[in-house]
């Protein structure tokens, strides 16, 4: 039987990995990546020589196709996000669906927990977290003010991510919608050398993230408390 491991790597700092997950990773045929260039990163800090094979959200179905022909012809995989854990806001989880519908339990998919974004930012964010809701990225244009909306009707802590690009967007969105004010928690470069937290309300923080051009780089997740 063929294993198809989910394989969380690390969210910056390439040394929060687990050791089963470097033993996975040497150990399979082949590493599918969302950017290889990413991944040869993590592989060559820790002098893995596994081949990658690319797998990301334009992947065709002939890739999709190719993947599964591999697990059929009994090669041992292991799936990688370029941070964090797979399927998780991004295509892992489309390519585990249609292992389990094509292959079933001819294949073992296997879960190699590490890290994730969503439970680093919860653990640091100091407001409820026995029960939250992951919203992942809003929409760009259609559907957004939605989004926006429901984050404020939300009765639970709200986690989502947000890009570099939009991220003022984002603030300035919940800071003209909301009915009364929100206490958030926005992290930026989570894990990495420059990795900073800020709390407090939302225009607080706007400005605080328009006060230098440094703050406006990198990766986000903003949690909200409700």
């Amino acid at each position: 039987m063929s294993n198809l491991y989910i394989v969380a790597t690390p969210i910056g700092n390439l040394e929060d990995v687990t050791l089963r997950a470097l033993r996975i990773l040497k150990e399979v045929d082949y590493a599918l990546c969302e950017d290889t260039r990413v991944t040869k990163k993590l592989l060559d800090y820790y002098k893995i020589k596994t081949k990658t094979i690319s797998y990301h959200q334009h992947s065709n179905v002939s890739k999709v196709d190719y993947i599964l022909r591999l697990l059929k012809e009994g090669n041992d995989l292991a799936l990688v996000s370029d941070s964090g854990t797979p399927g998780i806001s991004d295509p892992g989880g489309k390519l585990v669906a249609e292992v389990v519908e094509n292959l079933g339990n001819d294949i073992k998919i296997e879960s190699v927990s590490g890290p994730s974004a969503v439970t680093t930012a919860l653990s640091i964010s100091g407001f409820p977290t026995d029960k939250f809701i992951f919203m992942g990225f809003p929409p760009h244009k259609k559907g957004r003010q939605k989004f926006i909306k429901e984050i404020l009707e939300n009765k639970y802590t709200t986690v989502l991510y947000e890009s570099k690009h939009r991220i003022i967007k984002l603030l300035e969105e919940l800071n003209k919608f909301q009915k009364k004010e929100l206490e958030i928690v926005v992290c930026r470069e989570l894990s990495k050398m420059h990795e900073s937290i800020y709390r407090g309300d939302v225009l607080e923080i706007l400005n605080e993230l328009n006060s230098s051009s440094n703050n406006l780089k990198g990766e986000f997740v903003v949690i909200v408390k409700k």
